[in-house]
């Protein structure tokens, strides 16, 4: 595609936009720079009528012209009327590049998927993670990297929409409430066209708007699509709530009017849904709750949002009705921490820009907490309190020869009305832990837990941190006096995973060719970034080998037992250094060269050349690792690293 840009110059250019709302208001960055680059040729916008309300009045581009069927033919015809010498095409499907080929536009540049490639003159591609699924990008992103292939400046990444005066004008009329507020102007998007699965329970967005009244003395806007079905999600929050509302469903707008509602309004309270990009791109301030789909797609880092994620086993899950018997991910977001959200945006005090909601625990008996969605699976077996825990043999036995002799391990499955399928679980029980391992273990950690309580602990405050472990399903403990006398933790197993030690990556067993081994520097790249990552909430794990860290069939890493984990006071970088060497001595050495070994070295510290620093660090890693190959070696054990 080098030179396309200046080939562009002074030519009829048409652009086909994508077809969701939020989508097109997402291109609009690319949009800005397609403009601002050719600024003597003149730029066709192609797009349904919602997408053009939505962008007008628009300074984007010179004309319009509006989609009004699918046929392919039937569009092909259209264009070959304005004879257009380019298209680029944001619409990512095989129509549209199929109808702008039959057009006989010579120049057809866009993304390479749907099977559409032979049909463009300029392509570009979607990175693939090494299952062959797209790679989370957000869309402003992928727009943009079409505009930059066009040579245009593509620095600036904010959304931009216009407001018609005329709308003004019309809501007014509309909405005349809205002249005389005592409080903030505050809009609830509690739909989704999406689907069901983005949509937050109607009772929580009613409890959320009568805290706002409450409090700030709020104007409260419930907005809704013009379909049955959201009016009724409208009218349900209505009548749920204890104040009054103001129902869009009721009173619909036109997207030129609700483009000035937000535009008029102190807060945006939505779904991870098109109103919220309109919100972003009219510089709202704006609550986001996500469940379903990973926010990564539509990552804008806009400095007045707050993205609030309900981080549950199931999600991302992609998919846009749940198929589960209860919502967990949008179950997962209390009305509190919204609420809290919505104070520090209309206080001017915005603490954090993502808010991971954690899972919320139940002590159904003395010191025996479980997460609600379990309960009855773990209570069918009888699992309902500490010592319950601790006389259950019905699993199968995990011993180990190196397992301390107060420590158990079980595995076994649990099922009920509330999991669509078997889950498999594992146990980890604590039994009279000698007392001057426990002190250890309170020095190390600065505090007076158990050990499973410990555990569970690092498990939820690395998970808070974006790194993925082992879903904790229930914990409890036992003291007598000043010392623990039994403790535990139920985790659920990591679906369609396995660890590094047990399996790699496909790459890593088939024959070098050269897409093998860029998918292997690829994943010795994400592996140094999930343990940089690990690094940086200053965490060490002491026992980071390959048998700890898992990798799942969609590219997710997970850390498993996480018991030794901590936060060291002093001599951190003493043991980031031992992490690194387990790391080291863990990778065969038939699958990793020393070529391998130092990628993973920059990619952890971000650098493209060694420093004498790193070279000295990289000596002593080395000199770690010799040490606990000759102590194995003593015990009859061969070091993977050179294996």
């Amino acid at each position: 595609m080098n030179g396309l840009g200046t080939r562009i110059q002074d030519a009829d250019i048409l652009v086909w936009l994508p077809s969701p709302m939020g989508d097109a208001i997402l291109c609009t960055p690319a949009l800005r720079a397609i403009r601002r680059h050719f600024k003597s040729s003149k730029i066709w916008f192609y797009a349904n009528p919602v997408v053009r309300e939505v962008l007008s009045p628009c300074t984007l581009n010179d004309q319009w012209l509006q989609q009004r069927g699918k046929n392919p033919l039937a569009i092909a015809g259209e264009f070959r009327k304005h004879q257009f010498t380019h298209v680029i095409l944001f619409k990512n499907s095989f129509a549209s590049a199929l109808a702008v080929f039959l057009a006989g536009i010579p120049a057809r540049i866009g993304y390479a998927r749907e099977h559409r490639g032979f049909l463009l003159t300029d392509k570009l591609h979607h990175a693939r993670l090494p299952n062959g699924k797209f790679k989370p990008r957000s869309a402003i992103d992928t727009y943009l990297a079409v505009a930059c292939e066009l040579g245009a400046d593509t620095s600036d990444r904010s959304l931009e929409l216009s407001v018609d005066p005329a709308a003004n004008d019309a809501l007014r009329t509309k909405l005349p409430e809205l002249a005389n507020t005592e409080g903030p102007i505050v809009v609830i998007v509690p739909g989704g066209a999406f689907g069901p699965s983005k949509c937050w329970p109607n009772a929580r967005f009613a409890k959320t708007a009568d805290w706002l009244i409450t409090n700030y003395k709020a104007t409260i806007i419930i907005s809704v699509a013009p379909n049955s079905t959201e009016r009724q999600i409208a009218g349900d929050i209505c009548q749920l709530s204890v104040h009054k509302l103001i129902n869009l469903g009721e009173r619909p707008l036109a997207i030129g009017e609700l483009k000035a509602l937000f535009s008029a309004s102190d807060l945006v309270i939505t779904n991870d849904t098109g109103p919220r990009h309109i919100a972003i791109a009219l510089g709202r301030k704006v609550i986001t709750l996500f469940g379903p789909n990973d926010p990564a797609w539509t990552e804008s880092q806009y400095e007045n949002e707050i993205r609030i994620i309900g981080n549950v086993h199931c999600a991302p899950c992609g998919k846009p009705a749940c198929n589960k018997t209860q919502h967990f991910c949008m179950q997962a977001i209390p009305v509190e921490t919204v609420c809290d959200a919505a104070g520090e945006l209309l206080e001017g005090s915005r603490k954090q820009a993502k808010i991971t909601v954690l899972q919320q625990f139940t002590e159904t008996s003395t010191s025996f907490f479980v997460d609600p969605n379990f309960q009855t699976a773990l209570a069918g077996l009888g699992l309902t309190s500490t010592d319950a825990v601790f006389s259950f043999n019905a699993a199968e036995n995990l011993a180990k020869r190196n397992l301390a002799r107060f420590r158990s391990r079980l595995q076994f499955e649990i099922e009920s009305p509330a999991l669509t399928q078997p889950t498999t679980v594992f146990l980890k029980r604590y039994d009279s832990p000698p007392v001057m391992i426990q002190l250890k273990n309170w020095l190390t950690h600065r505090v007076r837990r158990s050990f499973g309580f410990m555990e569970s602990v690092s498990a939820s405050q690395l998970t808070a941190a974006g790194l993925n472990t082992p879903r904790t399903i229930a914990y409890g403990e036992q003291w007598e006096a000043l010392f623990e006398k039994r403790s535990f933790l139920i985790t659920e197993k990591i679906p369609d995973a396995e660890s590094l030690e047990r399996k790699l990556p496909d790459c890593f067993n088939k024959q070098p060719t050269s897409a093998n081994l860029k998918r292997r520097r690829h994943f010795i790249a994400q592996l140094a970034g999930f343990i940089k990552k690990f690094h940086e909430t200053n965490y060490c794990h002491r026992d980071l080998y390959f048998s700890h860290i898992f990798h799942s069939d969609n590219n997710k890493f997970y850390l498993i037992d996480l018991a030794r984990a901590f936060k060291p006071l002093i001599l951190r970088r003493r043991f980031q250094l031992k992490d690194i060497a387990q790391v080291y001595y863990s990778a065969p050495g038939r699958y990793f060269s020393n070529t391998d070994r130092l990628r993973f070295y920059l990619g952890y510290t971000g650098q493209r050349k060694l420093t004498s620093n790193d070279k000295i660090f990289i000596r002593k890693v080395i000199n770690k690792v010799k040490r606990m190959e000759r102590h194995n070696i003593k015990h009859g054990i061969e070091a993977p690293f050179t294996s």
